[in-house]
């Protein structure tokens, strides 16, 4: 793992699965962040064909989000399509977001998802930087304000909840003098170390594996299991700041739906190895 060449063999010989047909959410209720759009959608129609009687998009667009809503409704009539407003670079809109989890009376699966990856030095609304602050700021936030209705669900059901976050293979290739203390994110907050390329975007994909390594030590696999996903280096709306990227995954990349596999799987497959687990490739990995 974490090689170019092991990148670029990967990319090649193994094509993401999708779901077992005989899996059967029915019941259930699921929640994904940038669920209108690239990999978020795909995998929101994927769980949805499985039968969920819920599913929540977390959405900057609410027209978008209702976009995606009406294809969700066209596969599967029956389910509920909630579209809520989530923008990850205000810390009120994500508490708002999760005030509304709170509610529901249940909530079993999360994917957070929402992402971004800016190639320039943009100071987000909070003042962090944009990468950092959206890819892992707003993710952080996000998973630990709903531990509360996820862990709920897993005592009513007497089956545990699932939280998976979104990160990279692109977390391995991190200059880690970038995120070198004593204050690690005072640092990534000044232009100059923003670094060339994708090294920002690297770096909180890392972020991404070492907060969910914390957080799903200090949580019950009985209760949550919590994993990190690499989607794999798809063609998908991620790239539309990155021109040399998009053209690389147009030439490379696999689907938006085969990246949309990889998350339900990680959201709801491994359930004996997955807690605290790196899965990529739909296997668990180092």
């Amino acid at each position: 793992m974490g090689t170019f060449p092991g990148f670029l063999y990967r990319q090649f010989t193994f094509k993401p699965k999708p779901l077992p047909k005989s899996l059967n959410l029915s019941g259930k209720t699921a929640l994904v962040t940038g669920g209108n759009a690239g990999l978020g959608f795909e995998a929101a129609k994927e769980l949805t064909s499985h039968g969920l009687a819920r599913i929540i998009l977390g959405v900057r667009s609410i027209a978008k989000g209702e976009e995606a809503k009406k294809t969700l409704l066209a596969m599967n009539p029956q389910i509920d399509v909630q579209v809520w407003a989530i923008d990850q670079e205000s810390f009120e809109s994500i508490k708002n977001f999760a005030d509304q989890a709170a509610s529901l009376d249940r909530l079993d699966i999360a994917i957070l998802n929402a992402g971004v990856k800016s190639m320039e030095y943009v100071k987000s609304k909070t003042g962090h930087e944009l990468n950092v602050q959206v890819n892992h700021l707003g993710t952080a936030l996000l998973s630990l304000l709903i531990l509360g209705p996820l862990k709920k669900t897993a005592a009513e059901t007497g089956s545990p909840s699932r939280l998976t976050i979104v990160s990279s293979e692109n977390h391995f290739w991190v200059k880690l003098k970038e995120i070198k203390g004593p204050d690690t994110l005072a640092t990534m907050d000044k232009p100059e170390t923003f670094g060339k390329g994708m090294d920002r975007y690297n770096a909180t994909k890392l972020l991404n594996v070492l907060w969910m390594r914390e957080l799903s030590s200090k949580i019950s696999a009985s209760d949550v299991i919590m994993d990190a996903v690499n989607p794999g280096f798809c063609q998908s709306t991620l790239h539309r700041t990155d021109s040399s990227g998009s053209s690389f995954a147009n030439l490379i990349g696999w689907t938006s739906a085969q990246g949309g596999h990889c998350l339900t799987d990680a959201a709801t497959q491994h359930a004996k190895d997955g807690h605290g687990a790196y899965v990529s490739e739909q296997t668990v990995k180092r």
